[in-house]
């Protein structure tokens, strides 16, 4: 079984990245390591705020040359994903307060969730998202592509299909499909029987 997974980030500045998090978001310090060498600088640190915990590290020296290209990009393309159970508006107005740079500002999410997107000063993102209170699908609705009209065995046969074309392997597409259905129709699928696609062994 496996537990909540904590990203961790390659940064330049240590020292930057929790005066940061912790003046600008609002979490606290759960632990801080130095560089073994004369100049005592933070080499490690690691953050949360509720559940949600981020650590950061300087670069080894065998990462320097392509930690200096990352650097340079306009965006590092990396990112958290936090899902909080309430209080997001809230959370937006004071991260504003702040000054953080707002990439996105709160909008409602097709899957049920409203979300913001800010960025810190690495160019890491950050989302934020929060359920919205009796979000229900839109019955008769598109699902990446195919059109949906009830949560019927043979409708979740056709969607494993269709995701496996994708290269999405059946254990996972069947699991998604399931899960989309039960949510969009309120009701759980009979899937007993279903191949959804199984290869007969050859002689």
């Amino acid at each position: 079984m496996m537990k909540p997974a904590i990203p961790t980030f390659v940064v330049d500045s240590v020292e930057k990245a929790v005066k940061f998090y912790t003046e600008k978001l609002g979490f606290d310090v759960v632990h801080l390591e130095l560089d073994q060498d004369a100049r005592q600088t933070l080499s490690f640190a690691q953050v949360h705020k509720g559940k949600l915990a981020v650590q950061f590290r300087i670069p080894a020296v065998e990462e320097l040359a392509e930690f200096s290209l990352i650097k340079r990009c306009g965006t590092r393309g990396a990112g958290v994903y936090v899902q909080m159970k309430k209080g997001l508006t809230k959370y937006f107005e004071r991260c504003k307060r702040k000054g953080i740079t707002v990439v996105s500002a709160p909008k409602d999410r097709p899957w049920g969730e409203k979300t913001f997107t800010l960025k810190d000063i690495f160019g890491i993102r950050l989302t934020f998202a929060e359920p919205i209170e009796g979000f229900k699908l839109q019955k008769n609705t598109n699902f990446l592509g195919m059109f949906v009209n009830d949560a019927s065995a043979h409708n979740l046969e056709e969607m494993v299909k269709w995701l496996r074309g994708f290269g999405i392997l059946r254990r996972a597409a069947k699991k998604y499909c399931k899960d989309w259905l039960e949510t969009a129709f309120g009701k759980r699928i009979n899937i007993t029987g279903i191949r959804t696609g199984t290869r007969s062994k050859r002689s």
